[in-house]
C-alpha cells in the first residue's frame, strides 16, 4: 500500500496542474503530443490520460536524466502555438485581443517551465 501511495505524489504536481488547465497556460498539449515527446526522449508511454500522461513525462524524464530536453520540447511546442496564435492575429484582427491573452499565458507557461530546470541547491 504504501508504494502505491508513493508513486501517485510528483514534485511536478504544480506544472502538471498548470499544463491540464487551459486558462492558466493557454495551450492545449494532447495526449498524443505528450507520448510524441515521451518517444523522443527514449521512453516508451502508452495512451492515458493528459493527467498521467503529463505526470509520467515528467517524473520518468527526471528519473532517466532527461528533464531538460523534455522541457525545451515541451517549450518547443509551447512556442509553436504562440506563432500560431500570432498568425491567427494577423489573419482576423477582430480576434486579436483574446488571442494576445492566450499568447500571453502561453509564455508565463513557457518561463514556468524553464524555471522548472533551475534546481533549488536544497533539491540535490
Amino acid at each position: 500500500m504504501k508504494k502505491q501511495n508513493r508513486s501517485m505524489k510528483s514534485k511536478f504536481t504544480a506544472l502538471e496542474n498548470h499544463f491540464l488547465n487551459t486558462f492558466f497556460s493557454g495551450i492545449y498539449i494532447s495526449a498524443k503530443e505528450f507520448i510524441e515527446v515521451a518517444k523522443q526522449v527514449g521512453l516508451d508511454l502508452t495512451m492515458n490520460s493528459r493527467e498521467l500522461l503529463i505526470k509520467e513525462l515528467l517524473n520518468k524524464s527526471d528519473e532517466k536524466g532527461s528533464l531538460e530536453q523534455t522541457i525545451a520540447l515541451l517549450n518547443a511546442l509551447v512556442q509553436q502555438r504562440v506563432e500560431k496564435y500570432n498568425e491567427l492575429s494577423r489573419d482576423y484582427p477582430g480576434a486579436n485581443i483574446p488571442l494576445a491573452q492566450l499568447a500571453q499565458k502561453a509564455n508565463a507557461t513557457k518561463s514556468l517551465l524553464s524555471r522548472e530546470t533551475q534546481r533549488s541547491p536544497y533539491e540535490l
